[in-house]
């Protein structure tokens, strides 16, 4: 199919950067996360640029198109399929250059942070790691497919398949595209003259600008969170049970694999972070004795930071959360939430013992 050539040849472009990057493995943390900084910031600059290029475009042919309005065959109409055939067309560019720099830039991050090459080289779904770097450029949150035996669309119902499949229909371009050209239609129609046409496309290049700045931004932690996370999981467990998880009690075995479960189910999606987490626990073990309250609240804690690991949460992750916010308290959400915080984008150590 061509969706699998296209992910073949985006892993194999991600590969290659990683082998042709001048970066190199930071051991100092602080040197690292300054590093990564600014990776991050200069490919939202490129974003930005990339934004103001593609509306400078259309503004061109806004006023190239202005002086032919009023002739044999040119109407209104035909200045806005004009106008959208040149969005389309610029945003197409735009997209294509912003999704390559987001994978260059995440293979020199993982340069940065000294994944193994081995380990970039997986390409077995449960541990491919440009797999899922690839599926953040492209905006998709996380693998909607059953896994471990968890099946994330499980409890979505007929209805919501239905309606997941008709959106899926709609793509970025053609989205992006129609969304800038209603915009500057609308205020081209409040403003009512023709002729302020061009300056109505002058006047909007910053929103898209802020708009690529935005998306690149939230794509760029995505892609970190994701990057990090193949140090940070098996830390964060290490962290959070000490013991070792073969000491833990069936119990609170089985109540970290049951939340986790009801994070995927209730966000729709399997986030990397959680696959990697499930790969640690493994399947959960017979019952024996009851979960103690002690018990109850560390995987209480565990599973909190594993929603900030996990991306981006809906609604219906936030009722999950409000009900760990009642066991732990609001002092210890905030204290977990910064804390993994700090692990993913300050690249520090988790210091506070979580007893």
């Amino acid at each position: 199919m061509l969706k699998n050539q296209l992910q073949r040849w985006a892993i194999g472009r991600f590969l290659l950067e990683v082998e042709d990057s001048n970066e190199v493995h930071i051991l100092n943390r602080r040197d690292a996360d300054k590093r990564l900084d600014m990776l991050h910031r200069l490919s939202v600059l490129r974003a930005a640029l990339f934004g103001l290029i593609s509306g400078m475009f259309v503004v061109f042919v806004a006023l190239w198109l202005h002086e032919w309005e009023g002739s044999d065959g040119w109407n209104a109409y035909s200045f806005f399929f004009a106008i959208a055939i040149a969005g389309f067309l610029s945003t197409s560019f735009e997209l294509i250059f912003i999704y390559g720099d987001s994978l260059k830039t995440a293979a020199r991050m993982a340069k940065v942070l000294g994944i193994p090459d081995d380990e970039l080289q997986k390409l077995d779904l449960e541990e491919s790691i440009p797999h899922w770097l690839i599926h953040a450029a492209l905006g998709a949150p996380g693998f909607q497919g059953t896994m471990f035996g968890i099946d994330p669309l499980a409890h979505i119902g007929k209805l919501g398949m239905v309606i997941r499949k008709l959106l899926k229909k709609f793509r970025i371009v053609v989205s992006a595209t129609l969304f800038k050209s209603i915009i500057r239609r609308m205020w081209v129609q409040l403003i009512g003259r023709t002729a302020l046409r061009a300056f109505v496309e002058l006047v909007s290049l910053p929103i898209f600008v802020l708009i690529n700045v935005l998306g690149m931004n939230t794509m760029m932690r995505d892609m970190r969170s994701r990057l990090v996370g193949h140090e940070l999981t098996p830390s964060l467990l290490e962290h959070t049970f000490p013991e070792g998880l073969e000491h833990l009690s069936p119990a609170l075995h089985q109540a970290i694999y049951d939340g986790i479960q009801e994070q995927i189910t209730s966000a729709r999606f399997i986030h990397p972070n959680q696959i990697r987490i499930l790969k640690l626990i493994g399947n959960p073990r017979p019952k024996g004795q009851p979960i103690s309250a002690d018990e109850q609240r560390r995987a209480s804690r565990f599973l909190l930071a594993m929603f900030a690991l996990s991306g981006r949460l809906s609604y219906r992750c936030r009722r999950i959360i409000r009900r760990l916010e009642a066991n732990l308290g609001e002092k210890e959400v905030s204290l977990v939430e910064s804390e993994i915080e700090a692990a993913i984008y300050d690249l520090e150590p988790f210091n506070r013992p979580w007893t």
